[in-house]
């Protein structure tokens, strides 16, 4: 069972938070994670049970975000790697949100954004068309500049599937594309003084580890970077330029004991030298 969790209805919102309402648009800014899909409350049939449940939960492990940004434009990324993205439009009326993709706007739909009993904020909405109650709880605040957030649209052209095969300064920048991604993960957690720094939607075969910058044997890199490319030949190229800029050169810089900025550092200085390779 899947359900894609974007908002194509008109709906009116039950929630069980109770703490006071922040529905508004300067609080939907942000990064938001799906972490629960329920029956709304008074909905549940006779007979229900625990596999019922378990069921919907599923729906949960998959794994997606949603990111709104300051221009009003959106991302959406699933834990298998699809990526979307548009425009969103609140209305302050009715507290409801419409999101665009290709010109196309969905049909509003009621939102609540309040508290729970951990202090966290929870963006909740009924899926009329499901008959269930999605839940997303804040997992990032906006940074103080938005197109520098990894998941602004900017910053996610690598997920982008070509219509055709590459030329070599197109994968080039396709690669230059998804190390800015990986550096802006980086930067993020440091702005926003996060205790873990996570890249389960930005694996590919860059690895990161204390202090460096090194590469994962191509066998194990995800198939969701792979799929990026117009077909194996290309992923393969593309790993492969990455390899051989890495076999030739090495960072001789400094570190300064703080993991997170010391890679942030060697990804840039990457950046940079395979970015002028494609000039």
């Amino acid at each position: 069972m899947r359900i894609l969790i974007i908002f194509f209805f008109t709906a009116m919102l039950i929630s069980g938070c109770t703490n006071p309402e922040l529905t508004s648009e300067s609080n939907l800014l942000g990064t938001w994670r799906l972490y629960d899909v329920e029956q709304p409350k008074g909905n549940s049939k006779a007979g229900d049970d625990f596999s019922s449940m378990a069921d919907l939960k599923e729906l949960v492990k998959e794994g997606e975000t949603l990111s709104f940004f300051e221009d009003d434009s959106f991302s959406d990324i699933k834990g298998d790697g699809v990526y979307a993205t548009g425009s969103w439009n609140f209305l302050v009326k009715n507290k409801s949100l419409s999101l665009i993709r290709a010109g196309k706007p969905s049909s509003p739909v009621v939102i609540k954004i309040e508290k729970n009993a951990t202090g966290k904020q929870v963006l909740s909405f009924l899926a009329e068309d499901k008959n269930l109650l999605v839940k997303y709880i804040k997992e990032a605040v906006p940074l103080k500049e938005f197109a520098n957030d990894p998941f602004y649209k900017a910053n996610n052209q690598w997920r982008l599937k070509p219509a055709q095969a590459e030329d070599s300064i197109q994968l080039t920048g396709r690669l230059t594309n998804y190390l800015k991604h990986l550096a802006f993960i980086l930067k993020a957690a440091q702005e926003r003084k996060q205790e873990v720094v996570s890249f389960e939607f930005s694996q590919g075969p860059v690895k990161i580890y204390n202090g460096g910058i090194g590469i994962h044997p191509y066998e194990i890199v995800p198939a969701m970077w792979k799929k990026c490319f117009f077909n194996e030949a290309d992923a393969i190229a593309t790993y492969s330029s990455y390899e051989t800029y890495l076999q030739n050169n090495h960072y001789k810089g400094a570190g300064i004991g703080d993991w997170i900025e010391d890679d942030y550092n060697i990804l840039l200085s990457i950046y940079s030298g395979i970015n002028k390779s494609k000039k």
